[in-house]
């Protein structure tokens, strides 16, 4: 039985190695392709349980750091609202990201506040009036996270349920998720990418990315999930790659315009498939190197050096530099860490223009990287 890491992906909210091989490093079991997982029971990936405070040897996690993710959790948990959700802008993404959070954190579900709060995000996100007759997952009326959203409440169902307590429970997010998946599926663009909303035909990178990533983690679940369509979505990302190692936005949209914070996301997902040997992402880590000693000479802080959006910019930073353990990962995550909890407030939020639940969940997400408790940061 293989394991891989899946990389969380984070959208703005402004919102190789041959193919064989990543497909090879996709598979959780050996199946028949034709098989219907809707009829057997998949093998669940769970969450660690959360170990001692005396187990966590990470020079990053310190009692500051500790105290740091306590007051973030704490937040969270205060500003979930009655029927579950955590932010009243972005509702369905950033719940599911809160509740990333938490699990990122250590919380077990059901057990304590913060396990209570854990339930009520799932309940909030498998709730009939959240889910449409395609397994689309929206807050009616609230259309600013469209498929950014669908595919983040995916990724956390799929980590959180091998937590759940009964086999009913279990049943009832396995049909959310395989119905969920389905609609990502059924979506892609003839490009291989992905666009805002279902029926989309243009594409977009950082929606790609999280697309790519709500399916991994479906499979990483035990669900079937066609390969022809993984390829697909990897190829796309490669071909995102321009000639200096940055990478586009889409394929169809803005075809010039490049992002540093892209290239990260999209270096950290070659990593996560296994594309270690591809020369799109030896470029794009090249591209992103520089880019930040360059931008290191002109900012004293480098949690700006990850760009215009440093919450996003520096999860995927941590992860890629993180795979490398070298000199730029120490200088970076000891700059980081420190600087990141001094940002801060009393009430235990970051703030952030897309609201301080995002903020929070994001800065917790980089914070818990060296925990460990979540199969997404396997390594």
């Amino acid at each position: 039985m293989f394991r891989i890491m899946v990389v969380l992906c984070i959208p703005i909210l402004v919102f190789g190695v041959s193919v064989t091989y990543e497909l090879q490093a996709w598979a959780i079991e050996s199946q028949d392709p034709e098989s219907d997982d809707s009829t057997s029971k998949p093998q669940v990936l769970a969450p660690r349980k959360k170990p001692a405070k005396s187990s966590i040897t990470s020079p990053l996690h310190d009692e500051k750091s500790e105290r740091s993710i306590r007051k973030g959790v704490q937040f969270l948990v205060r500003k979930q609202n009655g029927v579950g959700a955590i932010s009243s802008s972005y509702p369905v993404a950033v719940t599911s990201l809160a509740g990333m959070a938490l699990l990122g954190a250590g919380a077990e579900y059901g057990l304590g506040p913060d396990g209570k709060a854990l339930e009520k995000a799932v309940d909030y996100l498998i709730s009939p009036l959240r889910i449409d007759e395609r397994g689309y997952l929206e807050d009616r009326g609230e259309t600013r996270s469209r498929m950014h959203g669908h595919t983040y409440a995916i990724l956390f169902l799929s980590q959180v349920i091998g937590q759940l307590p009964t086999p009913q429970r279990e049943e009832q997010l396995r049909k959310v998720i395989r119905a969920g998946a389905d609609l990502i599926l059924s979506s892609q663009t003839n490009k291989g990418g992905w666009g805002y909303d279902p029926d989309d035909p243009l594409d977009e990178a950082s929606l790609t990315v999280c697309c790519l990533q709500a399916l991994r983690a479906a499979k990483e679940s035990g669900f079937n999930v066609p390969s022809d369509p993984i390829s697909k979505a990897i190829q796309y990302l490669q071909e995102c790659c321009s000639e200096d190692g940055s990478f586009k936005y889409s394929l169809t949209r803005s075809q010039d315009r490049t992002s540093f914070e892209i290239t990260a996301a999209s270096i950290s997902t070659m990593d996560a498939a296994g594309e270690y040997a591809a020369d799109e992402r030896s470029r794009g880590l090249d591209y992103m190197k520089k880019m930040i000693e360059k931008k290191l000479k002109y900012r004293q802080s480098f949690f700006k050096a990850a760009g215009n959006f440093p919450f996003y910019g520096n999860f995927y930073v941590g992860q890629v530099l993180q795979q490398s353990r070298g000199e730029l990962w120490h200088r970076w995550s000891h700059a980081i860490w420190p600087q990141l909890i001094d940002l801060q407030g009393e009430s235990g939020s970051w703030e952030s223009r897309y609201g301080e639940e995002y903020a929070t969940a994001m800065a917790l997400l980089i914070l818990e990287l060296p925990l460990g408790y979540l199969p997404l940061y396997d390594r």
